[in-house]
């Protein structure tokens, strides 16, 4: 119970909040482990597919975590192999169940991770620094919150390490650096554990390793571990926060905490060794004792120290638990007892807090608006749908209206030029600059390509509407595009209307020479250099994933669509496959011949000529997708 209650309450509570691939990874993970352990003992071909399945899943995380999970399944693999009497006739009678796993583990991955290269490709998040890792290290004091939760006030007013207060550790948060798993486990693994030299015994020394390891990568620049792993252990360079392995070491406590309270019940108190006892009360003091000093540096010492008492309080209640009850259904009582404490002091502290839980208020705008944010969104909606009765398909920027908003184009069905950005695809992120949070103002950049929201490349991705927490005129070193109207003056929200914004198709009877020009940020438009054509083009259809177009000119001509070129994206002219062309560094066109035609484009990412073209990618033989 105190093993599971670890793996789903204790550790990190960043990834609860945010990040749900990371926690579907990590509460994996166990049944992976047990699969692979019993395929490997009962010879088990089903149950070794059973554990591809659960493995696969894990690995699409991809994410630091499932990278890291994945290498402690290997390890684990490895260790069982290496731990028998006679390895290399325990490999040998294991190599169908391998193979199995091998074979039904790459079937499952291929695909997804060809995909996932050819995306890397052409986005610009694998460019990570060392030096940005490193600002995402665990400050050492921070583990004091493994036992003492509150210590750094992370459930009310956080004054421990993270941007506010240590330059070092600023891509850190009061939420990534709370390693909360309870006074009671705490003392297990330090007394039974480490004083009592159980962390060492057979069956447990990979875990014991794990744990060390996760600790060394956890804290970063503060090791030369984590600096040398980000330089020689493939795919650690292409993540910046060494904090991820926390939810490793989580996984490694559980256990060892798992072994020891086993032992326990079996066999008792343990011998104490003197020099591990030492060791154990040495590293409670110091780490207990740098949180208090740092937390001294913003008046909080007290603040600190009381919090450091009430958990030795009741690490002490615990102990005496543990001491008090003889026989082996005795210890069997007590140890039911200090796992019904640790469960309740993880429920209290870890359920519903602010770190894992906000106000259904702060986001009432994403499901039921109201007041002024519902007469806006009322107000752009009515105007977006008398646009699309005229044919146009306008498109919105939304900018310095806090987090909620960041996504409420994509709630709303908006299409946005600057929405949540997680992926960052290169190109798009370098020429529109639209940043990663909309919420901010500041994130908002405007290169040379995207100068203003009166550019020529502005115009070309249809932007027609600005949604804005602040006037327009009030954005820093940006000058108010010419004729724009204001449709709603806030607050809280404004909303402007500009002119000029290019269709989203229309047929053209050359294509401009402008590409190069944008791949140098200069200031041309995507639209500049394109030869007018007497045809015309009409949307038929449009939903994500596909567009259906009629088209017809007197004479061959080309599709322009002002919507965003990437690989897996299919062109049908009259049913007949033709080519897409990039145009204007960002846009797609297809040749058609005169007369008028049925074009449809749609998203196929699984069809085989973009598999071979990912594979080319994955394999170097292409530097970037066409």
């Amino acid at each position: 119970m105190l093993v599971a209650a670890l793996f789903m309450l204790g550790g990190p509570a960043s990834a609860r909040l945010q990040h749900t691939g990371i926690i579907l990874s990590y509460s994996a993970f166990p049944l992976a482990l047990l699969l692979l352990q019993l395929a490997f003992e009962r010879h088990s071909h089903a149950l070794a597919l059973a554990f591809a399945v659960i493995a696969a899943g894990i690995a699409l995380g991809r994410n630091q975590v499932a990278l890291l999970l994945c290498a402690l399944l290997v390890s684990v693999a490895i260790a069982e192999i290496m731990s028998s009497q006679q390895p290399a006739h325990y490999l040998r009678q294991r190599g169908g169940v391998l193979a199995t796993m091998a074979i039904a583990g790459t079937a499952l991955l291929i695909v997804p991770l060809l995909l996932t290269l050819q995306f890397a490709a052409l986005s610009n998040r694998p460019s990570e620094t060392l030096g940005d890792a490193l600002r995402g290290s665990l400050y050492p004091a921070n583990f004091a919150t493994v036992a003492v939760p509150d210590i750094f006030g992370t459930h009310s007013t956080y004054w421990g390490p993270g941007a506010a207060t240590l330059a070092d550790v600023d891509l850190t948060d009061d939420s990534g650096n709370y390693l909360f798993l309870g006074a009671v486990p705490t003392l297990l693994l330090l007394w039974l554990g480490v004083a009592g030299d159980r962390l060492w015994q057979p069956g447990r020394r990979l875990m014991a390793c794990v744990l060390t390891m996760s600790c060394l990568f956890m804290l970063g620049r503060y090791t030369p571990f984590y600096s040398l792993g980000f330089r020689f252990i493939p795919g650690i360079d292409l993540f910046r926060r060494p904090t991820d392995a926390s939810f490793v070491f989580t996984i490694a406590f559980a256990f060892m905490i798992g072994h020891c309270l086993a032992d326990y019940v079996r066999d008792g108190l343990p011998k104490m060794r003197p020099l591990n006892t030492l060791l154990a009360v040495a590293a409670s003091f110091a780490v207990i004792g740098s949180a208090i000093a740092f937390s001294g540096k913003t008046g909080h010492a007290l603040a600190a120290v009381r919090e450091t008492l009430v958990s030795v309080a009741v690490m002490a209640a615990a102990g005496l638990c543990l001491s008090a009850l003889r026989g082996e259904a005795g210890r069997a009582l007590a140890a039911a007892a200090v796992t019904l404490i640790a469960v309740a002091e993880l429920m209290w502290w870890n359920t519903a807090s602010r770190l894992n839980a906000e106000p259904w208020t702060l986001y009432a705008v994403l499901e039921a608006p109201s007041g002024g944010e519902a007469a806006a969104i009322a107000l752009l909606e009515k105007s977006i749908a008398a646009d699309h009765q005229r044919g146009e398909y306008p498109r919105v920027e939304v900018l310095g209206l806090g987090g909620p908003w960041q996504n409420l184009a994509m709630v709303r069905g908006w299409e946005a030029i600057n929405g949540y950005n997680p992926l960052r695809i290169g190109l798009y992120d370098r020429l529109v600059s639209p940043g990663e949070q909309n919420w901010s103002v500041s994130q908002r950049q405007f290169p040379p390509s995207f100068s203003s929201y009166d550019s020529p490349l502005a115009r070309a991705l249809g932007l027609t509407y600005l949604v804005l927490g602040s006037p327009l005129q009030g954005l820093p070193d940006l000058s108010a595009p010419r004729s724009s109207e204001l449709l709603l003056s806030g607050p809280p929200v404004w909303i402007y209307r500009l002119p000029g914004a290019l269709p989203r198709v229309s047929l053209v009877s050359e294509l401009g020479t402008e590409q190069a020009q944008l791949d140098r940020d200069s200031s041309s438009s995507a639209a500049h250099g394109e030869q007018p054509s007497d045809g015309v083009a009409n949307i038929v259809s449009l939903a994500p994933g596909r567009l259906e177009v009629v088209a017809g000119a007197t004479s061959a001509a080309y599709l322009l669509v002002h919507d965003l070129y990437y690989p897996g994206w299919v062109a049908e002219v009259d049913g007949t496959q033709r080519p897409i062309i990039r145009t204007g560094g960002l846009f797609r066109a297809i040749e058609v011949p005169a007369g008028m035609h049925h074009v449809t484009l749609h998203f196929s990412p699984f069809s085989l000529e973009n598999l071979k073209n990912a594979l080319g990618v994955a394999g170097g033989l292409r530097a970037t997708p066409p």
